[in-house]
């Protein structure tokens, strides 16, 4: 079961990076502005938003395999309306693959999410962050496949067809490998739901919590760090140092391969050092590592400034997602809703980047989300201390 979860994460990883460091690409080919490669990326905002709605009430009432299975066909859709609107030079085809893979997005990451606690409740130590390493390590191996096609002149479109084939078998096969897990979880929902009033209704109730929301904000940080670097941080290097494209892959690629070092050896310090120290410090490495990146004058200072950036980066959104699935009678509920907030900051985030960009350096604009780590920082002790007794 654990092999599945984490392939689940690794493919994620792999199929998101793949593509959008190609984003200079999709921009060259289709003739965009920064504004209308903003565009794009709210497209994929619309999606999600709208899609959050529903993503943890369909689990709750679906199962998460089936919605996993559902999101694996949005997915397909989406990344041939992506190669589509390539091959004809359609804007608003290119749009609605977008929020079609915002909805994707949101449907398939808070089931992964809800299997991933429920593994690291069984074992009884702190595992959620290999799972997210093996996201990092699909986003580097994601992230060098497609620099690699970038410079062998392999254009977007095969690479967006292979994928969706390559998509639906993994996709698969993930779903064979969890099935035992998700069906228990399934059941644990359904015995929870007739055994205890509260827990009707929570997956709309817990948005009125505070811990709910403090985790929220942890995670909400967490993930715009994260996806802001995936997806401007190519483009920024690009455009900063007159660079090839292939060198922006290198730079997206630095952050990705520290952020894995960190998830994979992060666990035993959580469990040493305790949550609230590891989210302080963690949120500390961001901000320096952001702002090394963001006023650095040369390629190498800016290439070490996303590794400290990634390393920040590593550990918040498992430990927010650790920590809300720790309460007793709502954790299927709260890991839902913090999750779906960092759907809605991976891909909200960066279109408001852009935005920015288009007035301000686009590295300045990216640090511009320092304020928001910083928040994130000055609640975490709140969210730590508000944890539910069992």
């Amino acid at each position: 079961m654990r092999i599945g979860i984490l392939l689940a994460y690794f493919f994620n990883g792999l199929a998101l990076s793949s593509w959008m460091v190609r984003l200079p690409g999709i921009r060259e080919g289709l003739d965009l502005s920064v504004s209308e490669v903003s565009l794009f990326l709210s497209a994929g905002a619309i999606g999600t938003l709208v899609m959050v709605t529903f993503a943890g009430a369909a689990v709750m009432r679906f199962g998460p395999l089936l919605t996993y299975q559902m999101a694996t066909g949005a997915f397909v859709l989406a990344y041939l309306l992506l190669g589509l609107s390539m091959d004809v030079g359609g804007l608003p085809i290119l749009l609605l693959a977008n929020v079609l893979h915002g909805a994707a997005f949101a449907l398939t990451n808070v089931p992964q999410s809800i299997l991933a606690a429920a593994n690291e409740r069984s074992v009884g130590r702190t595992i959620l962050p290999q799972f997210h390493a093996g996201y990092s390590i699909g986003s580097a191996v994601g992230a060098a496949t497609g620099g690699a096609a970038a410079a062998l002149g392999v254009t977007v479109l095969p690479q967006l067809f292979g994928l969706a084939v390559v998509a639906v078998i993994i996709r698969q096969l993930v779903a064979r490998l969890v099935r035992p897990l998700a069906l228990e979880v399934q059941q644990n929902h359904v015995a929870a739901a007739q055994a205890l009033p509260i827990a009707k209704g929570a997956s709309l109730r817990v948005w009125g919590e505070s811990q709910t929301l403090l985790l929220g904000v942890i995670v909400f940080a967490a993930a715009l760090s994260e996806g802001t670097a995936n997806n401007w941080a190519a483009l920024s290097v690009v455009d900063a140092f007159s660079a090839p494209e292939s060198e922006g892959a290198i730079a997206l690629t630095a952050f990705l391969i520290a952020q894995t070092v960190v998830r994979l050896i992060g666990g035993p310090a959580i469990d040493r050092l305790g949550r609230l120290t590891m989210l302080r410090l963690s949120g500390a490495v961001s901000v320096l590592g952001l702002g090394i990146f963001a006023l650095a004058p040369s390629l190498p200072l800016a290439i070490c400034g996303m590794a400290l950036w990634g390393a920040g980066s590593a550990l918040n959104v498992p430990i927010g997602i650790a920590l809300a699935a720790a309460d007793p009678l709502r954790g299927p509920a709260k890991v839902a809703a913090v999750t779906s907030l960092s759907s809605i900051a991976n891909i909200v985030g960066p279109p408001a980047v852009g935005a920015l960009g288009e007035r301000i350096d686009i590295r300045l604009a990216m640090a511009s989300i320092i304020a928001v780590i910083a928040a994130a920082v000055s609640v975490s002790g709140r969210a730590v201390r508000s944890l539910p007794r069992p």
